[in-house]
């Protein structure tokens, strides 16, 4: 075999993983997505979706259920999942994945996402009038992080803003507490 043709196969074959990494991420999304829609019937007091019939139309509760989106938020070298977004209209909510035991008092959280991101965002809402983003941060009695939700995060390549900071952040304090020497004892 040439070298070329070796190196042709080396891409290809970085291109198979790549494509089923990818298709992976989509089956893991569509469970979380048949979740939370067997959540929302539950909510409404309604059977669970496979238990109606194809054709049948799904009563609806009196609230409308508010269209959103899912989005697994993971780190990029190992695929470590590090929490799960739901996007919908003016309302970001992440559950942090409760299994990495990732605490608030963990850098670069507070110092970085709550002090630089979130409240500069909010101030630069406030300074331009519009709707200021606000959010939430609720955490256990040990600070550990379960839930993010940001009210009025504003439009949609902001989320992704938010998203894409919020998991280089959660991926950085999970380095520091993998580390011997570093961790949840540390303060912003």
């Amino acid at each position: 075999m040439s070298e070329e043709e070796v190196k042709r196969l080396a891409d290809f074959k970085l291109k198979v993983e790549e494509r089923i990494k990818d298709l992976e991420d989509e089956l893991e999304l569509m469970r979380e997505v048949a979740r939370l829609i067997d959540e929302a019937l539950r909510r409404g007091s309604f059977a669970k979706a496979s238990q109606v019939a194809p054709g049948e139309e799904i009563p609806r509760s009196e609230e409308e259920v508010v269209e959103a989106t899912t989005r697994a938020l993971r780190r990029t070298r190992d695929g470590v999942l590090l929490a799960n977004a739901k996007i919908a209209k003016d309302l970001l909510t992440v559950d942090v994945n409760p299994e990495l035991g990732l605490r608030s008092n963990v850098p670069p959280f507070r110092s970085y996402f709550v002090n630089r991101v979130l409240n500069e965002m909010k101030a630069k809402d406030e300074e331009e009038g519009r709707k200021p983003l606000s959010y939430e941060i609720d955490e256990d009695e040990g600070e550990r992080l379960r839930r993010i939700v940001i009210r009025n995060p504003g439009d949609e390549d902001r989320v992704n803003e938010l998203l894409n900071i919020l998991t280089w952040t959660l991926s950085k304090m999970l380095e520091k507490i993998e580390k011997p020497g570093t961790g949840p004892g540390q303060e912003d």
